[in-house]
Protein backbone atom coordinates (compact mmCIF):
# COMPACT_ATOMS: atom_id res chain seq x y z
CA UNK A 1 0.00 0.00 0.00
CA UNK A 2 1.19 3.67 -1.17
CA UNK A 3 0.37 6.17 1.55
CA UNK A 4 0.51 8.98 -0.75
CA UNK A 5 -1.70 7.45 -3.30
CA UNK A 6 -5.86 7.88 -4.09
CA UNK A 7 -7.47 6.41 -6.54
CA UNK A 8 -10.35 8.13 -7.76
CA UNK A 9 -13.03 5.47 -10.01
CA UNK A 10 -15.38 7.89 -11.72
CA UNK A 11 -13.72 10.69 -12.00
CA UNK A 12 -16.58 12.83 -13.38
CA UNK A 13 -16.58 16.09 -13.25
CA UNK A 14 -13.05 16.11 -11.60
CA UNK A 15 -14.11 17.75 -7.90
CA UNK A 16 -12.90 14.63 -6.05
CA UNK A 17 -9.78 14.71 -7.60
CA UNK A 18 -9.00 18.61 -6.84
CA UNK A 19 -10.17 17.81 -3.41
CA UNK A 20 -7.15 15.21 -2.74
CA UNK A 21 -5.17 17.17 -4.84
CA UNK A 22 -5.35 20.04 -2.64
CA UNK A 23 -4.58 17.45 0.48
CA UNK A 24 -1.28 16.38 -1.11
CA UNK A 25 -2.06 12.73 -2.58
CA UNK A 26 -0.89 11.70 -5.60
CA UNK A 27 -4.07 11.07 -7.30
CA UNK A 28 -4.82 8.06 -9.87
CA UNK A 29 -7.99 8.94 -11.83
CA UNK A 30 -10.38 6.81 -13.57
CA UNK A 31 -13.10 7.94 -16.10
CA UNK A 32 -14.45 6.17 -19.09
CA UNK A 33 -16.21 9.15 -20.78
CA UNK A 34 -13.86 10.95 -23.42
CA UNK A 35 -15.85 14.68 -23.34
CA UNK A 36 -14.92 14.19 -19.39
CA UNK A 37 -11.22 12.81 -19.46
CA UNK A 38 -10.42 15.59 -21.93
CA UNK A 39 -11.94 18.50 -20.10
CA UNK A 40 -9.69 17.22 -16.65
CA UNK A 41 -6.61 17.46 -18.57
CA UNK A 42 -6.97 20.41 -19.50
CA UNK A 43 -8.60 21.85 -15.65
CA UNK A 44 -5.39 19.76 -14.41
CA UNK A 45 -2.72 20.11 -17.11
CA UNK A 46 -0.02 21.64 -14.16
CA UNK A 47 -0.27 18.34 -11.53
CA UNK A 48 -0.65 16.00 -14.88
CA UNK A 49 2.75 17.85 -16.10
CA UNK A 50 4.15 17.63 -12.38
CA UNK A 51 3.36 13.68 -11.97
CA UNK A 52 0.80 14.55 -9.47
CA UNK A 53 -2.19 13.17 -11.39
CA UNK A 54 -2.42 10.19 -13.89
CA UNK A 55 -6.28 9.94 -15.83
CA UNK A 56 -6.66 6.50 -17.35
CA UNK A 57 -9.53 6.71 -19.96
CA UNK A 58 -11.36 3.26 -19.35
CA UNK A 59 -14.03 1.74 -17.37
CA UNK A 60 -13.11 -0.99 -14.67
CA UNK A 61 -15.09 -4.12 -15.65
CA UNK A 62 -14.57 -7.72 -14.91
CA UNK A 63 -12.34 -8.30 -18.29
CA UNK A 64 -9.73 -6.38 -20.49
CA UNK A 65 -10.62 -5.31 -23.68
CA UNK A 66 -13.95 -2.86 -24.89
CA UNK A 67 -17.44 -2.74 -23.72
CA UNK A 68 -20.44 -0.52 -24.07
CA UNK A 69 -21.06 2.58 -21.81
CA UNK A 70 -23.82 4.53 -21.79
CA UNK A 71 -23.66 8.42 -21.81
CA UNK A 72 -26.64 10.46 -20.18
CA UNK A 73 -27.34 12.85 -22.18
CA UNK A 74 -28.93 15.29 -19.94
CA UNK A 75 -26.82 14.06 -16.30
CA UNK A 76 -23.40 13.25 -17.26
CA UNK A 77 -23.38 11.65 -13.57
CA UNK A 78 -25.85 9.09 -14.39
CA UNK A 79 -23.56 7.43 -17.47
CA UNK A 80 -22.87 3.76 -16.57
CA UNK A 81 -21.87 0.35 -18.18
CA UNK A 82 -25.76 -0.56 -17.94
CA UNK A 83 -27.88 0.22 -20.13
CA UNK A 84 -30.95 0.30 -17.91
CA UNK A 85 -28.85 2.75 -15.06
CA UNK A 86 -27.42 4.54 -17.84
CA UNK A 87 -30.94 6.22 -18.95
CA UNK A 88 -32.93 5.90 -15.45
CA UNK A 89 -36.14 8.18 -14.59
CA UNK A 90 -36.77 7.64 -18.53
CA UNK A 91 -33.68 9.84 -19.09
CA UNK A 92 -32.20 9.87 -22.24
CA UNK A 93 -28.78 8.56 -23.07
CA UNK A 94 -26.54 7.28 -25.83
CA UNK A 95 -24.15 4.36 -26.48
CA UNK A 96 -20.33 4.85 -26.83
CA UNK A 97 -17.53 1.76 -27.05
CA UNK A 98 -14.74 2.43 -24.63
CA UNK A 99 -11.94 0.31 -23.33
CA UNK A 100 -12.36 -1.29 -20.01
CA UNK A 101 -9.88 -3.09 -17.75
CA UNK A 102 -10.11 -4.85 -14.10
CA UNK A 103 -9.02 -2.81 -11.43
CA UNK A 104 -6.22 -5.52 -10.05
CA UNK A 105 -4.44 -4.50 -13.37
CA UNK A 106 -4.39 -0.87 -12.65
CA UNK A 107 -3.69 -1.62 -8.86
CA UNK A 108 -0.61 -3.77 -10.94
CA UNK A 109 0.45 -0.67 -12.93
CA UNK A 110 0.16 1.95 -10.09
CA UNK A 111 0.52 0.16 -6.90
CA UNK A 112 -2.47 -0.54 -4.13
CA UNK A 113 -3.60 2.95 -2.88
CA UNK A 114 -4.15 4.25 0.57
CA UNK A 115 -7.79 5.46 -0.21
CA UNK A 116 -9.97 3.68 -3.18
CA UNK A 117 -12.98 6.24 -3.81
CA UNK A 118 -15.19 4.28 -6.18
CA UNK A 119 -18.75 6.12 -7.74
CA UNK A 120 -19.16 3.71 -10.77
CA UNK A 121 -22.70 3.80 -11.29
CA UNK A 122 -23.37 0.07 -9.76
CA UNK A 123 -19.94 -0.86 -11.67
CA UNK A 124 -18.44 -0.64 -7.97
CA UNK A 125 -19.21 -4.45 -7.37
CA UNK A 126 -16.60 -5.17 -10.67
CA UNK A 127 -13.66 -3.20 -8.50
CA UNK A 128 -14.66 -4.82 -5.13
CA UNK A 129 -14.60 -8.27 -6.41
CA UNK A 130 -11.76 -8.03 -8.05
CA UNK A 131 -9.43 -6.97 -4.60
CA UNK A 132 -7.14 -8.94 -3.01
CA UNK A 133 -7.31 -9.71 0.81
CA UNK A 134 -4.18 -9.77 1.26
CA UNK A 135 -3.02 -6.49 -0.42
CA UNK A 136 -6.16 -3.76 -0.10
CA UNK A 137 -6.29 -0.37 0.52
CA UNK A 138 -6.55 1.18 4.17
CA UNK A 139 -9.76 2.68 3.51
CA UNK A 140 -12.62 2.51 0.72
CA UNK A 141 -15.69 4.81 -0.64
CA UNK A 142 -18.30 2.93 -2.24
CA UNK A 143 -22.23 4.65 -3.34
CA UNK A 144 -24.04 2.65 -0.68
CA UNK A 145 -26.51 0.96 -3.70
CA UNK A 146 -26.35 -2.64 -2.31
CA UNK A 147 -26.43 -4.28 1.27
CA UNK A 148 -24.12 -6.59 -0.52
CA UNK A 149 -21.21 -3.99 -1.08
CA UNK A 150 -21.21 -3.78 3.08
CA UNK A 151 -20.82 -8.06 3.29
CA UNK A 152 -18.14 -7.56 0.27
CA UNK A 153 -16.13 -5.27 2.40
CA UNK A 154 -16.57 -7.62 5.64
CA UNK A 155 -15.25 -10.23 3.28
CA UNK A 156 -12.56 -8.59 1.91
CA UNK A 157 -11.26 -8.02 5.82
CA UNK A 158 -12.85 -4.59 6.27
CA UNK A 159 -13.80 -4.23 10.36
CA UNK A 160 -15.01 -0.68 10.83
CA UNK A 161 -17.86 1.04 8.40
CA UNK A 162 -19.25 4.40 8.39
CA UNK A 163 -22.72 5.71 6.12
CA UNK A 164 -21.79 9.16 5.19
CA UNK A 165 -24.87 11.03 4.00
CA UNK A 166 -23.75 13.30 1.19
CA UNK A 167 -26.37 16.53 1.57
CA UNK A 168 -24.90 16.73 4.76
CA UNK A 169 -21.45 17.53 3.68
CA UNK A 170 -21.40 21.19 4.08
CA UNK A 171 -24.00 20.43 7.05
CA UNK A 172 -23.85 22.05 10.94
CA UNK A 173 -26.80 20.22 11.96
CA UNK A 174 -26.75 17.03 14.11
CA UNK A 175 -27.43 13.71 13.33
CA UNK A 176 -30.70 13.13 14.12
CA UNK A 177 -32.47 9.35 14.87
CA UNK A 178 -35.69 8.34 11.95
CA UNK A 179 -37.55 6.99 14.81
CA UNK A 180 -39.12 9.43 16.73
CA UNK A 181 -41.79 11.76 15.19
CA UNK A 182 -40.35 14.65 16.60
CA UNK A 183 -36.73 14.18 15.30
CA UNK A 184 -38.24 13.34 12.07
CA UNK A 185 -39.56 16.94 12.00
CA UNK A 186 -36.63 18.26 12.46
CA UNK A 187 -34.58 16.33 9.75
CA UNK A 188 -36.98 17.28 7.50
CA UNK A 189 -36.39 21.32 8.42
CA UNK A 190 -32.38 20.77 8.62
CA UNK A 191 -32.76 18.67 4.94
CA UNK A 192 -34.13 21.48 3.30
CA UNK A 193 -32.12 24.05 4.98
CA UNK A 194 -28.67 22.45 3.73
CA UNK A 195 -30.27 21.78 -0.16
CA UNK A 196 -30.52 25.60 0.38
CA UNK A 197 -27.21 26.15 1.42
CA UNK A 198 -25.55 23.45 -1.21
CA UNK A 199 -27.70 25.46 -4.00
CA UNK A 200 -27.24 29.42 -2.82
CA UNK A 201 -24.36 28.71 -0.52
CA UNK A 202 -20.94 30.81 -0.73
CA UNK A 203 -17.63 29.63 0.11
CA UNK A 204 -18.77 25.67 0.94
CA UNK A 205 -16.10 23.84 2.17
CA UNK A 206 -17.22 20.95 -0.12
CA UNK A 207 -18.77 21.19 -3.73
CA UNK A 208 -22.49 19.79 -4.24
CA UNK A 209 -22.07 15.94 -5.72
CA UNK A 210 -19.10 15.46 -4.81
CA UNK A 211 -17.87 12.70 -2.63
CA UNK A 212 -16.55 14.38 -0.24
CA UNK A 213 -13.25 14.07 1.99
CA UNK A 214 -11.53 10.92 2.38
CA UNK A 215 -12.42 8.18 4.73
CA UNK A 216 -10.79 9.59 7.82
CA UNK A 217 -11.87 13.04 7.52
CA UNK A 218 -15.52 11.72 7.31
CA UNK A 219 -17.49 12.98 10.09
CA UNK A 220 -19.01 10.19 12.72
CA UNK A 221 -17.51 7.09 14.72
CA UNK A 222 -16.10 4.27 12.56
CA UNK A 223 -18.93 1.74 13.43
CA UNK A 224 -19.04 -2.45 13.71
CA UNK A 225 -21.05 -3.93 10.84
CA UNK A 226 -24.04 -4.39 12.98
CA UNK A 227 -24.76 -0.92 13.53
CA UNK A 228 -24.17 0.19 9.68
CA UNK A 229 -26.13 -3.02 8.68
CA UNK A 230 -29.03 -1.65 10.79
CA UNK A 231 -28.71 1.40 9.03
CA UNK A 232 -28.13 0.34 5.70
CA UNK A 233 -31.02 -2.87 5.66
CA UNK A 234 -33.97 -0.17 7.12
CA UNK A 235 -33.01 2.37 4.25
CA UNK A 236 -32.79 0.02 1.24
CA UNK A 237 -35.74 -1.83 2.75
CA UNK A 238 -38.17 1.77 2.74
CA UNK A 239 -38.29 1.30 6.44
CA UNK A 240 -37.89 5.55 6.97
CA UNK A 241 -38.85 5.41 10.69
CA UNK A 242 -35.81 3.24 11.67
CA UNK A 243 -32.16 4.06 11.78
CA UNK A 244 -30.87 7.17 11.19
CA UNK A 245 -30.00 7.63 7.07
CA UNK A 246 -32.67 10.20 5.26
CA UNK A 247 -34.65 8.84 2.48
CA UNK A 248 -34.35 11.89 0.52
CA UNK A 249 -30.33 11.59 0.55
CA UNK A 250 -27.75 9.20 -1.19
CA UNK A 251 -24.97 7.53 0.78
CA UNK A 252 -21.50 6.59 0.57
CA UNK A 253 -20.20 3.35 2.50
CA UNK A 254 -16.94 4.22 3.97
CA UNK A 255 -14.76 0.77 5.41
CA UNK A 256 -11.71 0.82 6.98
CA UNK A 257 -8.74 -2.04 8.07
CA UNK A 258 -8.41 -3.30 11.24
Amino acid sequence: MIDDLVFDLGMHNGDDTALYLSRGYRVIAVEPNPVLVEAARIRFSSAIAAGQLIVEECAIFDREGVTTFWVNDGKSDWSALDREQGGRSGTKCHEITVRCTRLSTIFRKYGVPFFLKSDIEKGDRYGLEDLDPNDLPQYISVEAHGFDYLLLLWRLGYRKFKIVDQMRLNSEFPLLSNEHLHTRLLKTVFWYADRIKNKFGKHLKYKPGSSGPPSEETEGPWLPIEDVAYDLLHHLNNYPHRGTMDPRSWFDLHAKLA
